[in-house]
């Protein structure tokens, strides 16, 4: 005969609650393994840095002196990241001022300043603009710029001591409104009336503080090429030569006959 005891109220309650609980533990398991589980997927993975290599960027100038208007300083940059030539583009600026970029072709670059800079003090800066491997560098160099000189005056003085001869024109011999026409036309300027009296119509009447080498100086009778401060070059008179010396004249007056004439 078997025994059966019939559970007690009391104890139906309590394995109700055990079974309860039970099910909670297994809800509230479920989540915080999976979160431990992420948690170790994200300790896995691993983050690699790059670090860029430093770059050297030098630059070689030609000259660092050159004349407004001639031919330029050329520039020779090379850049190098550790022992190896650089690839990539480099940057050339006067100052802020970018003039251009330019290709390294095993490290090196070239490239010739422009000839139209102003006349002053440059800082040319060559910049390297870097690669995915590699940080950018700079190096600078002041670069001066001279003022050049008028053609009408280089042509000038190339016949100094050449003889005065009245109605003369060149190349030979010259009287002054001779020289003046023929230095004109031979630097591509203006051709000029071979008579000082209608050469002083020829251009525009400027001051003595406003006139530039390559102007005319005009007094009656006479005409002569202003090389700036207090000197000229013309052909005098008879028994003298072209040469240059200092204005005599006591009001002379100047003439701008052309832009050109005073340009470099």
């Amino acid at each position: 005969m078997t025994n059966s005891v019939t559970p007690t109220p009391r104890r139906r309650f309590t394995r109700s609650l055990a079974l309860l609980a039970g099910g909670l533990a297994l809800v509230v398991a479920a989540p915080v393994a999976t979160a431990a589980t992420a948690s170790a997927a994200t300790t896995t993975t691993v983050t690699k840095k790059i670090t860029k290599k430093s770059s050297r960027t030098t630059f070689h100038l030609s000259k660092r002196t050159q004349t407004h208007g001639k031919t330029a300083a050329k520039l020779r940059t090379t850049v190098t990241v550790g022992s190896k030539h650089a690839t990539g583009r480099v940057v050339v600026k006067d100052g802020t001022h970018k003039l251009r970029t330019l290709t390294l072709h095993k490290g090196v670059a070239t490239y010739r300043l422009p000839s139209s800079l102003k006349v002053g003090a440059h800082r040319i800066v060559v910049r390297y603009l870097g690669s995915s491997s590699a940080k950018g560098s700079a190096s600078a160099h002041l670069v001066h710029v001279k003022k050049g000189t008028p053609k009408v005056v280089t042509v000038a003085k190339e016949y100094v001591g050449k003889p005065y001869r009245h109605g003369a024109s060149g190349p030979k011999a010259f009287d002054c409104s001779g020289f003046t026409r023929y230095v004109y036309k031979k630097a591509g300027i203006k051709t000029l009336s071979h008579s000082s009296s209608v050469q002083r119509h020829q251009g525009k009447k400027i001051s003595r503080s406003a006139a530039k080498p390559g102007d005319l100086i005009w007094t009656p009778g006479h005409v002569a090429i202003y090389l700036g401060g207090n000197k000229q070059i013309d052909a005098p008179r008879p028994g003298k030569t072209i040469q240059v010396r200092a204005i005599w004249q006591s009001h002379p007056t100047f003439i701008r006959v052309s832009s050109k004439a005073v340009s470099a």
